[in-house]
């Protein structure tokens, strides 16, 4: 949520900022919503003024009784003043409620000098391909290591089911990453899986992302990102001691449409997330922190990638500026992995989270990075480990994890060598 007094301030940054996200159609909707503020302000002074009336008229009263004197006009005219204040009072609060839901579709301001379209800042590593590679998809047919029939029988298309090593090569890499988090000063969580509505309003999912999130029944949803259940974990609440370093992994639900046989894009995904409450001095500084943190995995993981600062149109709603991390696969090609933001004050002031320091009290600054995206991970060391003798090397990091080298095909013990005659 943007701080209204600046909205009203400075109304040409607000369109100029919809404009370079690609949201003209809120410019008109922007307009409408500076004029009932001045609306309910103009309501607002003839509520103030109505009350004053009736302080006096009240006074007035009061003043008669004592004397003795005749009330009966003095209280028709209180009464006239009381419906009338009750009135507008009622008048306000419909205002005041259409105001808030407004405020709601409006977009976070977006960092200076952002590029028009996507720029590289930094790579890393060698990118190679062979031309006896074969996809993730070959591999995991080859190994038995994921099973997209099954699984579309029984959820339908953008489902998949981890087998064997493929499932273990995944809990390898959630426990990896985790623990890289916590080696970087991140204390790990635990988080529900079903949220409420005002914890996504918080976050910045909704109203805008309704339409991508799955809703029950009881009216929880499913959580989109654990961004959304780190943030809403200090809601309502003041803190002396900054800045704050969460991580948390839990399955993540999106309806993802287009979601086809693959594990790139898919209604349920797995990642960890990293999450940041900052001073708002502070977080620039601590967004490069983040951005370092997820690239450290990468890098351990021996993983060719590129780091790159997003356009305006190109990042979410509650993010002011975005860093991307891609990594290459050997024969899917490049993939998003991480996406790194700075959401400065927009979340906090949804979830009410206030930083004070010296008696003086103000917003906190909020961030979140994925460290990592795991399933696109997983394609990305199948495929660029894969070996000429057909098997895939487990990286060295994850080895003990796994608790296996490499993935091969297994040879069937119950096959008995004949001797030769």
């Amino acid at each position: 949520m943007l701080d209204i007094k600046f909205v009203e301030e400075k109304p040409g940054v607000i369109k100029k900022t919809l404009k370079e996200r690609g949201r003209p159609e809120l410019i008109k909707e922007f307009s409408n919503f500076i004029k009932i503020r001045k609306d309910w302000k103009k309501n607002k002074k003839e509520l103030d003024e109505l009350r004053h009336k009736r302080n006096i008229i009240s006074l007035e009263i009061s003043k008669a009784v004592k004397q003795k004197k005749d009330i009966k006009k003095f209280k028709q005219e209180a009464k006239k003043i009381s419906d009338s204040i009750t009135k507008i009072e009622n008048k306000i609060k419909t205002v005041e409620k259409k105001i808030y839901e407004m405020s709601l579709q409006f977009p976070n301001l977006i960092a200076p000098n952002l590029p028009k379209k996507e720029k590289i800042i930094s790579t890393y590593g060698k990118t190679k391909k062979e031309k006896w590679q074969k996809d993730y998809l070959e591999l995991a047919k080859t190994f038995d290591l994921i099973d997209f029939d099954s699984a579309i029988k029984m959820s339908g298309e953008g489902f998949y089911a981890l087998k064997g090593e493929g499932a273990i090569l995944q809990r390898a890499l959630i426990n990896f990453c985790l623990d890289m988090a916590k080696k970087n000063g991140y204390k790990e969580i635990l988080l529900p899986v079903l949220l409420n509505k005002k914890a996504l309003i918080n976050s910045g999912h909704l109203p805008k992302f309704k339409e991508s999130m799955y809703l029950t029944q009881d009216g929880f949803y499913l959580s989109p990102t654990e961004e959304t259940g780190l943030l809403n974990l200090y809601s309502g609440k003041t803190l002396t001691k900054l800045p704050i370093n969460l991580t948390a992994y839990i399955p993540s639900f999106r309806t993802e449409k287009g979601a086809t046989k693959g594990i790139i894009r898919t209604h349920q995904f797995d990642e960890v997330e990293l999450f940041k409450i900052t001073k708002p001095s502070e977080s620039n500084k601590e967004l490069q922190k983040m951005i370092k943190d997820a690239s450290q995995i990468l890098k351990l993981l021996k993983l060719p990638f590129k780091i790159k600062l997003l356009p305006a149109w190109d990042i979410a709603t509650q993010s002011s500026i975005t860093y991307d991390i891609d990594v290459f696969s050997s024969k899917t090609g490049w993939l998003e992995i991480s996406s790194c933001s700075n959401c400065l004050d927009y979340q906090a002031r949804r979830a009410k989270i206030y930083y004070s320091e010296k008696g003086k009290r103000s917003f906190v600054h909020t961030l979140n990075g994925t460290a990592l995206g795991l399933g696109r991970i997983f394609i990305a060391i199948v495929e660029n480990y894969q070996q000429k003798d057909g098997s895939i090397k487990i990286p060295d990091v994850l080895q003990k994890y796994c608790g296996f080298k490499k993935i091969e095909i297994k040879k069937n013990k119950n096959t008995k060598k004949h001797k030769k005659k």
